[in-house]
């Protein structure tokens, strides 16, 4: 992962104060829970990877904020509102104490795809990324790079051919994984199956 966590859009970022944490209890919880398990962290040369976002009001969304992935648990300031995404544009609007994670745009396109999505987790795991590919798993173009429009729209045409719930290989980006749901609960689920050997298609 040898840029992951570098934000590669324009981020047109507004400070603003955080938002209480209750909002995001559950998707906290759930983000402390990937971390215990590797799924969200830090590289040995201090690289962030991974991060969780929910869906918020009218197209908006919630995600953690770049150059969090080394915190074993986030308060309320570890998130960012993303309050519009421009694929085409390269460009995301966000606001919070600091800017939205790298993975943005590429959450954005999960939630424009599916109407059905309210939760999106980018992990990365060896295993769980390799079980993909082996059991044909829905995967990324391998020429789109993380974060960059190529990966969003790589990432939109897969979850539209299957936008009540998915797990998708990004091959394009060294043991990347996107999981998107219809609420945590499920999302939990999904990533339960993952860990039994079963992969959700």
């Amino acid at each position: 992962m040898p840029d992951e966590g570098y934000v590669k859009f324009r981020c047109l970022h507004r400070h603003a104060d955080p938002p209480p944490l209750d909002i995001l209890a559950e998707l906290n919880d759930l983000r402390t829970d990937l971390f215990r398990a590797g799924l969200v962290g830090v590289t040995g040369s201090g690289i962030g990877y991974g991060n969780v976002s929910m869906r918020w009001h009218g197209g908006t969304f919630w995600i953690t904020a770049s150059r969090t992935g080394h915190i074993p648990a986030l308060g309320a300031e570890g998130y960012s509102l993303v309050e519009r995404c421009d694929i085409d544009g390269n460009t995301v609007w966000s606001s919070g104490s600091m800017e939205a994670s790298s993975e943005s745009m590429t959450h954005a396109a999960v939630y424009e795809a599916s109407p059905a999505a309210r939760c999106v987790v980018h992990a990365h795991h060896r295993g769980f990324f390799h079980m993909l590919l082996q059991g044909g798993a829905p995967a990324t173009d391998p020429s789109a790079g993380f974060g960059t429009p190529g990966m969003a729209r790589s990432v939109s045409e897969l979850v539209r051919r299957h936008p009540a719930d998915g797990v998708i290989a990004m091959t394009g980006h060294e043991d990347g994984i996107i999981l998107y749901a219809p609420g945590i609960g499920h999302m939990r689920d999904l990533l339960a199956m993952l860990a039994q050997g079963y992969i959700p298609l």
